[in-house]
């Protein structure tokens, strides 16, 4: 059996992390937002629960199910019938994969004709109480501590020559409170002071660009706080304050006109060219590699760029049938890193210390890695040879971002 060390996993990460020079960005998917759990403290001697303030994409699909059910029976026949036409790969659909086929449907009916037993009038309606859900969903009132919070004050603390760029699949605002919150000034590609509107000018030229001090938040799905603005010049995407409306939710890269088009292709182009920069790296964490979109953006890079590297934090366990860890085994600039495994270099191993937890590493690594480990001296060989194997937690996102904090300022 191949296996990995997780210390030294670990200490790579963070020479990753310590590097004030290397473009480093990050990629936080759904997993990030429902990390965040809000269940009150168990009684003493129960186990505590988990409640999450944004649910998952699992749980998001189930809310815009009940949702899309009292629209009436024929609505609830046409979303059955979408979630099948949805499934494939042995993936289960999701909300974000049925919003991208009505979409496509109301692009493509015609006036008389009906699909998912809908006239196009009936889709557009689907369509409405798909984004409204989500809008009210990932929109709750945001508690005073999340991890985010931990993140934002990693980022204060860190002093770098080259800008931070995080790139976040999420709807929500839970990364811009705690930025605010932590007095970060952060940039997304919106300018002005009345209605700041989306600039896709300045995602092309450094110049425009803030410096490193600030850190740049690109929302490639779009955002809660996002609207369509009618003005005389046209249509055009404005940030205001939250609405129910969820008119700028765009997983689906289906857009309605190019004033919806511009955010999400400004950011995709961004990400790409981030990525094909010299000694480039991605870190991903609460992103399961479910946008194919995205998905051909990240390996286009590493296939191209040799030098680019992504390291992925998984929080569901792995094994080596998985499609993300084959990729990675083809690819030596892929590092995959699960529960139970990982990738490292192209090799699928299991996670087992070479030696135990002391002293000097337990700061960083008593949080990385949730090890037993017992002194060398302590035990018979084979506990201690049991010891060493366990879990890796960075991929959670509640135990990545004390990762971050424990490490401080540069």
């Amino acid at each position: 059996m191949f296996t990995h060390d997780p210390r030294q996993v670990a200490e790579d990460l963070r020479s990753h992390l310590a590097m004030h020079d290397r473009r480093l960005c990050f990629l936080f998917g759904a997993g990030t937002s429902s990390a965040v759990n809000i269940a009150p403290d168990p009684p003493a001697g129960e186990k505590p629960v988990y409640e999450p303030l944004i649910p998952g994409i699992d749980g998001l699909t189930e809310f815009c199910r009940k949702a899309v059910c009292e629209l009436g029976e024929e609505h609830t026949i046409a979303w059955d019938t979408l979630l099948k036409q949805c499934e494939k790969d042995e993936r289960r659909a999701n909300v974000e994969d049925i919003l991208s086929k009505v979409r496509i449907k109301i692009d493509a009916i015609g006036d008389g004709e009906t699909l998912v037993g809908l006239d196009r009038a009936k889709l557009i309606d689907l369509e409405v109480k798909i984004c409204a859900t989500i809008a009210k969903t990932v929109n709750p009132e945001i508690p005073e501590s999340t991890p985010h919070n931990e993140l934002a004050s990693w980022v204060k603390k860190v002093n770098r020559t080259a800008p931070i760029e995080l790139f976040t699949t999420n709807y929500d605002l839970l990364f811009e409170a705690a930025f605010e919150a932590a007095h970060i000034p952060a940039f997304d590609g919106f300018v002005g002071m009345y209605n700041p509107f989306f600039y896709p000018e300045c995602l092309d030229d450094e110049n425009l660009l803030p410096t490193s001090n600030w850190i740049r938040l690109w929302k490639l799905h779009g955002s809660v706080n996002w609207m369509l603005e009618n003005s005389p010049k046209g249509k055009r995407i404005i940030r205001s304050s939250p609405n129910e409306s969820g008119e700028l939710i765009l997983p689906s890269h289906r857009k309605y006109d190019e004033s919806r088009k511009q955010p999400y292709m400004g950011y995709m182009d961004r990400l790409s060219h981030i990525l094909n920069s010299e000694h480039a790296i991605l870190i991903t964490c609460g992103y399961s590699f479910g946008d194919e979109h995205i998905n051909a953006i990240l390996y286009s890079a590493l296939d191209n760029r040799f030098t680019s590297n992504i390291i992925a934090l998984q929080f569901q366990e792995l094994n080596e049938e998985d499609s993300l860890v084959k990729d990675a085994v083809r690819r030596s600039n892929l590092t995959v890193i699960g529960p139970n495994g990982g990738v490292i270099s192209g090799n699928w191993g299991l996670w087992q210390l070479k030696q135990p937890v002391d002293n000097k590493t337990c700061s960083f690594m008593d949080i990385a890695f949730d090890s037993n480990a017992l002194p060398e001296d302590k035990g018979s060989p084979a506990a201690v040879s049991l010891d060493l194997m366990g879990k890796m937690r960075l991929g959670d996102f509640n135990w990545f971002c004390r990762f971050l904090h424990s490490m401080g300022g540069n």
